[in-house]
């Protein structure tokens, strides 16, 4: 009688065991899913300005497409309405750059800017983003186009201690594969 009890507790172990390493093993997907800096897709995101100093602008690149299959840009932001530009250094390749950029005020100081958060931002204060009178570490960014890119970037524009904007780290944005 005590074998097969003991047979039936060591599955049950076992069992409990596997399923507790599948919940940790979850919980820290979970959680690191969690430690992203946007929310949203390319077409209508928030980002976090986590570069640790002021950003002063935004650019999303797109490869292989034209400027002419830029469909729309999200403009309510504290930087306004967006530039958008075409490189054809590369024949085959033309390169996209949307970009939301401060101005500079007439002493040379930039007239807006994104703040670096004070704390963690929960996914659902990210609606104040699009409310350019509030600016607690965020923005709201997003455009649209009719050609897939072959590679997308996204970059918070931060002063290189010369008055000059400069792409700052990589953004984590999700970018689907739209089919056509």
């Amino acid at each position: 009688m005590k074998l097969p009890l003991l047979r039936s507790l060591q599955r049950i172990t076992r069992t409990a065991l596997a399923t507790i390493a599948a919940t940790c093993v979850l919980a820290l997907k979970v959680s690191s899913a969690h430690a992203s800096i946007a929310y949203g897709s390319i077409n209508n995101f928030d980002t976090v300005n986590d570069t640790g100093v002021e950003a002063h602008g935004f650019e999303i690149e797109l490869e292989d497409i034209h400027s002419t299959d830029v469909t729309y840009t999200f403009d309510w932001n504290h930087y306004g309405k967006a530039s958008i530009s075409e490189d054809n250094s590369v024949q085959a390749h033309p390169k996209v750059r949307v970009r939301w950029e401060s101005g500079k005020k007439p002493d040379g100081t930039w007239a807006a800017y994104t703040a670096i958060p004070a704390g963690p931002i929960a996914p659902t204060q990210g609606h104040q983003f699009t409310d350019p009178s509030v600016n607690f570490g965020g923005e709201h960014f997003g455009t649209g186009y009719t050609v897939q890119p072959t590679a997308v970037r996204y970059h918070w524009l931060i002063d290189n201690g010369a008055g000059v904007l400069i792409a700052g780290p990589p953004v984590q944005v999700a970018t689907p594969t739209f089919t056509y």
